[in-house]
């Protein structure tokens, strides 16, 4: 290995701190001060034992580059020739194997362990908070984001971003349940849905979206409850009779059933028909669009928590 690719393994501040800093691609951290930042994190972490773990990590990336190289720099032109044949031929199998015709459909669950706090206990809801420890979060809500506070970050370094951040200790059995909650929803979906985490799964609906296409109209029909709804007694053949009272998470992540404007057939959109003691009836049709509009308006409805999907 030559002088030059020594320097370009050496670790680096630079490197270090992108490694270190904000990660502004995260939902609701757009926009955001990334240089001032980065700097009360670099602050906040000098001397700590996450600097000094996190600066070993960064020693090992590079040792691992370097070994890598080395190995690279024994390999003769044939040898490379002769496995670059082989990948294109495995990249053609792949391509030529490929179906396309599948649908399929990401969800994530928006700020999932901070929302689910939030919801059961309403006073966090307007504050910014975070789910974990003084040692590493796990998450935070929209609000903490707009401070950089997110994810695998330090309890401590956040404080520093947002002294007036609240850290919750984590409750996975809750999350678990509410986690359940959802995927019983998915599977009337995809059965064989595939979970990546608590809150986060990839569904094949391909099959779903055939058999919908013959279903009746009710069968697609739901119902919104809102607030204090009177006992009014359920349309016959309707589903979900769910109180819906989302958490708004933050300006731009909305309830779901709030972006909508649902109303009754035959009901126009008087001041007496947005009284919180209406029950509204969605009909959603059979597209793709539709199909996921609707699951993300069930799960809502289930756990009054929004999803995304993609």
């Amino acid at each position: 290995m030559d002088n030059k690719q020594e320097a370009a393994l050496a670790p680096s501040k630079e490197a270090f701190q992108f490694r270190m800093g904000l990660n502004d691609n995260k939902a609701g951290m757009e926009g955001l001060d990334k240089e001032k930042i980065n700097k009360i994190i670099m602050d906040a972490t000098k001397g700590s034992r996450f600097y000094d773990n996190e600066l070993k990590k960064d020693q090992q990336v590079n040792q691992r580059i370097e070994k890598l190289m080395q190995q690279k720099s024994q390999l003769t032109d044939q040898q490379i020739k002769k496995a670059q044949i082989q990948v294109d031929r495995l990249a053609l199998e792949l391509e030529r194997n490929r179906d396309l015709s599948r649908i399929i459909v990401h969800v994530d669950m928006d700020a999932f362990y901070a929302a689910v706090e939030m919801r059961d206990s309403p006073e966090l809801k307007d504050k910014p908070m975070a789910v974990g420890s003084n040692s590493m979060l796990s998450t935070s809500n929209y609000l903490a984001r707009r401070f950089g506070v997110r994810a695998a970050m330090p309890g401590f370094i956040a404080k520093k971003l947002c002294p007036t951040l609240k850290i919750v200790p984590p409750n996975f059995d809750k999350y678990r349940a509410v986690s359940s909650e959802v995927r019983e929803i998915l599977a009337q979906y995809d059965p064989n849905f595939l979970p990546m985490s608590l809150d986060e799964a990839y569904l094949d609906i391909t099959d779903h979206l055939s058999e919908r296409l013959a279903w009746p109209e009710d069968k697609r029909t739901f119902m919104i409850r809102t607030n204090n709804s009177g006992g009014n007694k359920p349309l016959p053949g309707k589903q979900e009779q769910v109180e819906c009272t989302s958490p708004v998470l933050f300006e731009d992540s909305p309830s779901f059933v709030a972006d909508q404007n649902f109303s009754q057939p035959g009901l126009g959109t008087t001041e007496e028909n947005r009284k919180p003691s209406l029950e509204n009836v969605v009909v959603f049709g059979t597209s793709v669009e539709e199909a996921v509009k609707e699951m993300r308006f069930r799960i809502e409805q289930k756990t009054t928590l929004t999803a995304s999907a993609a």
